[in-house]
């Protein structure tokens, strides 16, 4: 019983380690603000759009991971923290992407911060709903 337990709290320890290690070395080789992805390209990249844009998008091209770990892309208004969306990377060279709707009277400052699984922000990008 006391040898399954060590095993269980070794691998568990393992595999927090792994993930650790494969985040140690992101960078984010690119992130835009957009209208739309089409066929995992950012289309419409600004960073000022009209209030009835409807809905953005973030695009976000992740390089260095050494295994599977997870970055978050944290949309803010102002300062609030509007939502909050764990992506997945899968590879050393990865894109990925996530939306916000924007509804007309949420003019203003907006950003998302790209987030690694430990919390470091490794990127912001800024942009305006007018």
């Amino acid at each position: 019983m006391k040898i399954s337990s060590v095993v269980v709290s070794t691998l568990m320890f393992m595999a927090l380690w792994l993930r650790v290690a494969a985040a140690a070395d992101l960078q984010v080789a690119d992130a835009v603000v957009a209208r739309s992805i089409i066929d995992r390209v950012p289309v419409g990249v600004a960073e000022s759009f009209p209030a009835d844009v409807g809905k953005v998008w973030c695009y976000t091209r992740i390089k260095g991971a050494e295994g599977p770990t997870t970055i978050s892309h944290r949309w803010y208004y102002g300062e609030r923290l509007m939502a909050e969306v764990p992506l997945e990377v899968r590879s050393a060279l990865f894109r990925t992407y996530s939306s916000k709707r924007i509804l007309p009277s949420w003019k203003g400052e907006w950003r998302v911060d790209v987030v690694s699984e430990d919390g470091t922000v490794l990127k912001t990008v800024r942009f305006r709903i007018e």
